[in-house]
């Protein structure tokens, strides 16, 4: 068995962090729509109030997203959270464009500073964070 190179090593380590990022973030959207979908059936609610709660739960995503890089990094956390949220918002974008078949320039935009500055804000609160394990 061969040892891997350093830049074998970087890879897998990128790799991983963005496999640990994506499943942070996609169950963090998950726990959040699940807690809003229990809510919904005892109350019930507009579609406004749907929509409020759809922008949550990606808020929730995108912060988490962006706490687990900078955590795991341990350095420029908004460079991070920025470069998060920025894949996100393109796999996002994509999946209106291929789902619903178009956008709204103010929901383009909407969404682009929502999903930019939690995930911002989550790679602020990684790097910072107290280093616990590791």
């Amino acid at each position: 068995m061969r040892r891997k190179t350093p830049a074998e090593r970087i890879k897998t380590e990128k790799l991983l962090l963005v496999l640990n990022t994506g499943l942070a973030c996609v169950g963090a959207v998950f726990l959040a729509v699940t807690f809003f979908s229990a809510i919904a059936t005892v109350v019930d609610f507009t579609d406004g109030v749907f929509t409020v709660m759809a922008s949550a739960a990606l808020c929730a995503g995108c912060f988490t997203a962006g706490f687990t890089a900078a955590k795991r990094r341990r350095r420029n956390g908004l460079k991070v959270g920025l470069a998060c949220g920025a894949i996100i918002f393109a796999i996002t974008l994509l999946g209106g464009i291929i789902f619903v078949r178009g956008f709204s320039a103010g929901g383009f935009f909407t969404k682009l500073l929502m999903i930019l500055s939690c995930s911002a804000i989550g790679g602020i609160f990684g790097v910072n964070s107290p280093k616990r394990f590791r």
